[in-house]
Order: structure tokens, then sequence, then C-alpha cells
């Protein structure tokens, strides 16, 4: 997690190969994420077995992107991103 304002952020992206959605979404990500190079980025890919949870949660869904505050509801992103709505909740 980063430290941004006295408040911790983090990304969860989750993926799964083979889905079109998802590697939009990654080139979304890539771009925004240049503008914060210091928010730390965690893929997970629902489909491995030690993400079973996240695959029962997220099998119709993905892409989908949690950002994670300390003390706060994830914030979540689905289907489509859109780096302007990214980029704005990263600056809040």
């Amino acid at each position: 997690m980063l430290r941004i304002s006295r408040r911790w952020l983090s990304l969860r992206f989750f993926t799964k190969d083979g889905c079109k959605l998802c590697s939009d979404a990654d080139g979304v990500l890539t771009t925004t994420l240049k503008q914060f190079p210091q928010v730390p980025l965690e893929k997970i890919d629902i489909t491995d077995p030690a993400n079973q949870e996240w695959f029962d949660k997220y099998c119709f869904d993905v892409p989908v992107l949690h950002v994670e505050r300390d003390g706060e509801a994830p914030v979540k992103f689905m289907h489509y991103f859109h780096e302007d709505k990214i980029a704005g909740e990263l600056k809040r």
C-alpha cells in the first residue's frame, strides 16, 4: 500500500487470460498509472486455483479494479475502465 494524503492506497486488478475486456482494461491501467507511478498494483488471475474466492465472486464480471484505502470500503470499477475516472479516484 502507498500512503497518499495520510491514507493508504493500493489497487487490486482482477482479471483472467483470454478476456478481451481485461486486456483493454489492462491497457487503460498501464496508461493511467504512468501518472501515478508510486501507486502499487496487484494483478489477480481469478482462474488460478489459489484465487477461488475471487473466481466465485467475479467469474462473469472481470475485469474488476478495487481502489483500496485504509479504513474504507473499496471503490470498484467493473467491465469498462476509463482513464479519467480512475485518475480522478486516485487523486481523491
